[in-house]
């Protein structure tokens, strides 16, 4: 919560002061809204104007890639990619919260990307097809899943979307509720029937989850996966992929694991009659390793009846790579792609073990013995033992991305080439973390992963490079976000693709500050006014920075402060996503969420005190801290998961337990004014109210559930005559007045933003900006947020 910036640049009194508001990263949790306050009719409920601009990243430079042209790209998670099978030029993308993308130039130095679904109520895509019987190449199909690499966190599980048009326009398919709550991991299309692979529900049950199955374009589903296989062939279980052959529309692959439990076998099957039936086909080797509690199954069909199987353990780390070159009547087991590091010891395509999300395979279209296998991320030499860091043995300089061509024509022991560094011409690799490949029809392998999407040339070959086709597209999932009032600048945390900040305002360039999984965000550009302190760091509170920039946005210092424990306190044990804050009077002050309790400094984090053992701060939900208030730079409010805490006297006093209003997690805090006994207060599905230092509080939801906002997770308090709070959630930004009790909720700007997750806020009095780190669409901004916010409270 960035609360200086009302308090800095906007007296109580001035009517036209606008919003700022904090964010927080979403809780795994759902729950039924608390019960609400009295509230307008329906008709009363207004959508406030104002149009929110898209910043970026699209793309950022200097990311965690390796001599990728052009500029070392990222922008963010993709999860699926299919190609047009006859113009080079069109792609389409699904995100893994950035909904579906298309580029009509992918063969260009910088792509163009339109996105297609920012309207529908989820943009979590699990899935994308091309229908290969519609000869026009305009028919897709997309399933609603969520894999995101933040604790699975993103959208809704409504379904799926259909267009027939190539995406100009995408109908909801939900088998009249069928598909609701499911998980869909991966999809098919085949004129009017449609399949849907599912590997976990909301209602984790045998009957929500395997294959489901329309013969009437979507309008109903029928589960094919059930009890032992007798009705179908396909006994009831997860099923991770679904896997159609190129050259047979009506043949199709899945895997089933945990069968046992309602009398079948796990394995691998196949159909032969566009899904309605099924045989298994697996061999003992295979079912051998196919058990349940896996973390993946992929497959993929070459043009010759080849099939491919990657098997993923329980450990997240590839187990077996099959191959069988008729159908699934017969398989050889392949080696298994693995480099030797430092110490003699020896990786596979996951040393980070995150093949569950991280894993991809692809036949090659024109050689049925070639494979291409993705991973997650490369180790470092020394990683197993011996000495040296970098590079490792295929000449990789960071954890970028681990990728291998196999080829099954080989002898056991030579069958696997690295696809990157020194399998490439200019020692040249993808963003880490693979989640799908295809090809695209001039015959380059494009491949997508939490960097986005990336071309590799000549893939048969060493003589090939990988490029970005990021483009200008966005998908930066961001978590943290600030403004930085000094320059006009937007920088943040993100997932997968560290700490990024705009080059200069407006832009939507931006540029890598750290890599990796980004850390949580602060800006102090209210002790100075020609020149701000940014903290910066990766996860874990790795590489924790604090940077000097002036009003030009030109670094004109940088320090890592060294945390130093005084007064007896012991080391800083870090949170993967560790909450900083800085005081809202008294620049030179942060407080720190680590694991290991609450931490203060004094001097800009080169000393640090804990002040608060046993007080983990919310951190994968936000940064649910209040830190001064004008009169009172001491005072503290915390939230540990739903119990709250304060502190209203001078460093060295103890922060007591006070009332909370929920047995949730609170996702965010906000201070009514420059009040210290009133605050407000939010979790996943309400909103509370506090008049007295939060001894007792009230509900103040109001109407705001039937707007349909999803999962709530920033608050903001904005002072003016008719004060306002503000709501960040997963479908939007609400926004509530003093006048209304705080209870009668309207929709904040009438157009431009996503339904992505809003993850955080920031708002500056000064500049008249609000801005919106989403998780899966990057950051935004609405101008004249004051005007907006408070234009209907003049009548």
């Amino acid at each position: 919560m960035h609360w200086h910036r009302w308090f800095a640049a906007c007296p109580a009194a001035l009517l036209l002061c606008s919003v700022g508001a904090m964010a927080q990263p979403a809780s795994a949790q759902t729950q039924a809204d608390a019960a609400s306050t009295v509230w307008k009719p329906a008709s009363a409920v207004a959508q406030l104007s104002g149009s929110w601009a898209d910043q970026g990243p699209g793309p950022a430079t200097d990311g965690q890639v390796e001599n990728v042209t052009p500029n070392d790209e990222v922008v963010g998670a993709v999860e699926a990619v299919v190609a047009h099978p006859a113009d080079a030029d069109t792609l389409w993308i699904g995100g893994v919260n950035a909904g579906i993308w298309k580029t009509t130039n992918a063969t260009a130095s910088s792509p163009n990307w339109v996105h297609l679904t920012d309207d529908k109520s989820s943009l979590s895509i699990g899935g994308l097809d091309l229908d290969p019987t519609d000869a026009s190449h305009q028919t897709l199909l997309a399933g609603i899943g969520r894999f995101s690499s933040l604790g699975r966190t993103g959208g809704e599980r409504i379904g799926l979307l259909r267009t027939t048009d190539g995406g100009s326009s995408w109908t909801l398919l939900d088998g009249g509720g069928t598909l609701t709550g499911k998980n869909i991991a991966a999809v098919a299309a085949r004129g009017s029937t449609l399949l849907a692979a599912v590997n976990v529900a909301d209602s984790f049950t045998y009957s929500n989850i395997g294959i489901f199955r329309s013969t009437d374009g979507g309008s109903s589903f029928t589960q094919i996966s059930s009890g032992d296989g007798t009705a179908t062939g396909l006994p009831g279980g997860v099923t991770h992929d679904l896997a159609g052959d190129p050259s047979n529309t009506a043949r199709f692959y899945t895997s089933v694991t945990f069968a046992g439990g309602v009398g079948g076998s796990n394995g691998v099957y196949r159909s032969d009659d566009t899904g309605a039936t099924w045989s298994k086909v697996s061999d003992a080797a295979m079912d051998a390793l196919i058990v349940d509690g896996l973390a993946n199954i992929e497959i993929s069909v070459g043009s010759s009846s080849n099939v491919y199987v990657g098997i993923v353990g329980s450990d997240g780390e590839l187990d077996g790579v099959f191959r069988s070159g008729n159908g699934g009547s017969s398989w050889t087991a392949m080696d298994l792609p693995e480099t030797t590091e430092g110490g003699g010891a020896i990786f596979g395509v996951h040393p980070g073990g995150q093949g569950a999300i991280h894993f991809s395979i692809l036949a090659d279209p024109g050689n049925a013995d070639i494979v291409y296998i993705g991973g997650d991320r490369q180790p470092f030499f020394s990683e197993g033992g011996g000495a040296g860091f970098w590079p490792n043995s295929i000449g990789a300089n960071d954890f970028s991305g681990r990728l291998f061509r196999g080829d099954a024509s080989q002898p056991g022991g030579s069958q696997w080439t690295p696809l990157t560094h020194s399998g490439t011409a200019s020692n040249s690799s993808p963003h880490a973390d693979s989640r799908e490949m295809t090809f695209d029809a001039a015959g380059n392998l494009i491949e997508v992963d939490d960097g986005g999407i990336y071309k590799r040339t000549s893939p048969q070959l060493g003589s090939g490079d990988w490029f970005s086709i990021n483009g200008d597209l966005q998908s930066t999932e961001y978590h943290g976000i600030a403004y930085d009032q000094v320059s006009g600048i937007v920088f943040g945390g993100a997932q997968d693709t560290g700490s990024t900040e705009q080059v200069a305002t407006g832009s939507k360039t931006f540029r890598s500050i750290s890599t990796a999984d980004g850390g949580d965000v602060a800006v102090d550009d209210h002790s100075s006014a020609s020149q701000s302190t940014r903290y910066t760091s990766f996860q874990f509170l790795s590489a924790f920075r604090r940077r000097i920039v002036n009003a030009s946005n030109v670094v004109t210092g940088t320090a890592f402060p060294t945390l130093t424990p005084i007064g007896g306190s012991p080391a800083l044990d870090a949170q993967f996503y560790t909450p900083i804050m800085v005081n809202t009077v008294s620049g030179d002050r942060l407080l720190i969420g680590a694991d290991n309790g609450l931490y203060e400094s004094l001097d800009r984090g080169d000393t640090i005190t804990r002040i608060g053992a046993g007080i983990k701060v919310n951190a994968f939900v936000g940064d649910p801290i209040i830190y001064g208030v004008p009169g009172n730079a001491d005072l503290i409010y915390v939230a540990d998961d739903g119990s709250l805490y304060r502190r209203t006297a001078a460093p060295g006093a103890g922060l007591t337990l006070v009332t909370s209003p929920t047995s949730l997690v609170i996702n965010d805090l906000a201070i009514e004014g420059a009040s210290p006994d009133n605050l407000f207060a939010v979790d996943t599905g309400g909103v509370y109210r506090s008049t007295n230092a939060a001894s007792s509080w009230s509900t103040v939801t109001g109407n705001l559930s039937s707007l349909d906002p999803g999962r709530l997770r920033a608050l903001q308090f904005v002072p003016g005559a008719d004060a306002a709070l503000v709501v960040g959630a997963d479908r939007g930004i609400y926004v509530a007045y003093q006048s209304d009790g705080f209870a009668i909720w309207s929709k904040l700007g009438g157009t431009g933003l996503p339904n992505a997750p809003v993850f955080e806020l920031d708002y500056s009095a000064q500049d008249g900006v609000l801005v919106a780190g989403l998780l899966g669409r990057g950051a935004w901004i609405l101008e004249q947020a004051g005007d907006v916010i408070f234009a209907d409270r003049f009548d």
